[in-house]
């Protein structure tokens, strides 16, 4: 099972991405929510979304940092404060290389993956894809991307009560 840490911090990622880039379209356009997001459908960033290109990028992110390549790493024995470290020396020190090949180390939220998430993040991706073809239902694309803008509101009014929501999905939606 992915990380509750870590699939958050890709939705919030990816819910992120989604909203700014349609308040661009919005400014720039002078014209409603709705028109900004049926024009990002045309655009690069949701091309890339739409091909699953955030997984993409994180997966392979994860298979760079594969503890098998820190085998040898003098880290393995310094002091150190940091408990994130103690953690990854501990692995470094104590799994067999059959594990440290099959460990992977996210380093945002500092947690470790096996093969077997990396292929849940790989479904999610797939599901993501599937979720945001335009040649299946417009309509069902647009409610996703909604979403996407609404779940991000909602976590911008929970850090950042005071700042301004350009795209205002929470108030039209409410």
């Amino acid at each position: 099972m992915i990380p509750k840490k870590v699939k958050d911090h890709l939705d919030e990622y990816i819910n992120q991405e989604v909203y700014v880039q349609i308040a661009i379209i919005k400014g720039k356009e002078k014209g409603t929510t709705h028109s900004a997001i049926n024009k990002y459908f045309i655009s690069n960033h949701f091309k890339d979304l739409s091909e699953g290109r955030p997984y993409d990028h994180f997966i392979e992110g994860l298979k760079d940092k594969c503890l098998i390549k820190l085998k040898d790493s003098p880290m393995r024995n310094k002091e150190t404060n940091d408990e994130i470290i103690k953690e990854l020396q501990h692995k470094l020190n104590n799994l067999t290389d059959d594990e440290l090949n099959n460990t992977y180390w996210e380093i945002e939220t500092g947690e470790f993956f096996s093969s077997d998430q990396i292929k849940e993040l790989e479904d999610d991706r797939n599901n993501l894809i599937e979720k945001l073809d335009l040649s299946k239902k417009d309509d069902d694309v647009y409610q996703a991307i909604t979403s996407f803008c609404k779940s991000y509101e909602i976590l911008c009014q929970k850090k950042y009560p005071e700042a301004p929501l350009p795209l205002e999905i929470l108030k039209s939606t409410n």
